[in-house]
């Protein structure tokens, strides 16, 4: 699958002074199948705002983005719902997990989320508890954390929290990856292997994309783009 930004643009109020100030100009962006995209640009640029506009998260105030030849923002919230859970990653910002839940069972969430919708017709839906956690273990291992599997989320450093996340998006095979920031609280180390791992989901098939201010994956993307004050430039282009 591919995913296009067509033209997309976000204004928002400004408030208690009036008037509009744009966080986005308008932006076309193609992720491809099989491609690893790569935006850089300082906090507040407009990275986020563009990830989350992909995501199926937050509404352009124009423009369109398509997943093949469906129009996100045509759909209703159920169906756009499903289509996120089913086809698309995120990896967002911070640190999110439930504590009510052990590793493991925040890792199996998507999965248990789109088994509870019905939508299902293909991939982990049809699979039984015990084969969820194994992918689930099976993912907290390529993040280097899988002997963390059974542990709450409050005994997790911020770093360990941060692959919980990578693991979790991942979780329902998505055919689209945005991942924002995903090496922030990372050690050179697991930085490297986060990296790789990016790489080659892409590699498998995938259309990944990699929000970072630090521009630390360069060498592992195909195109490199910049963000400046809500404008989104072509900076380089090539394989790694």
């Amino acid at each position: 699958m591919n995913l296009y930004a067509k033209e997309v643009k976000k204004v928002f109020a400004r408030r208690g002074r009036g008037g509009e100030f744009c966080v986005l100009f308008p932006a076309d962006l193609t992720l491809t199948a099989g491609k690893l995209v790569e935006i850089t640009g300082r906090s507040g640029s407009g990275k986020s705002t563009l990830l989350q506009i992909l995501g199926g998260l937050l509404q352009p105030t124009a423009g369109q983005v398509l997943l093949d030849d469906t129009a996100l923002y045509t759909l209703g919230d159920g169906a756009l719902s499903r289509l996120r859970n089913r086809h698309i990653g995120v990896i967002p910002q911070g640190h999110t997990a439930l504590r009510s839940l052990s590793v493991a069972e925040n890792v199996m969430l998507p999965a248990r989320l789109y088994q509870k919708s019905g939508a299902g017709e293909k991939g982990d839906t049809s699979l039984g508890e015990d084969a969820l956690k194994a992918r689930a273990v099976e993912l907290l291992n390529m993040v280097g954390i899988g002997d963390l599997a059974e542990e709450e989320p409050t005994q997790l450093s911020g770093g360990e929290l941060r692959r919980v996340a990578i693991a979790r998006s991942l979780m329902q095979q998505p055919e689209v990856l945005l991942a924002d920031e995903p090496t922030g609280d990372l050690d050179d180390e697991n930085t490297q292997r986060v990296l790789k791992l990016l790489r080659q989901y892409a590699d498998d098939g995938a259309a990944v994309l990699l929000v970072t201010h630090e521009g630390t994956a360069a060498a592992y993307a195909d195109e490199v783009y910049e963000m400046s004050a809500g404008v989104l430039r072509l900076k380089a282009s090539g394989t790694c």
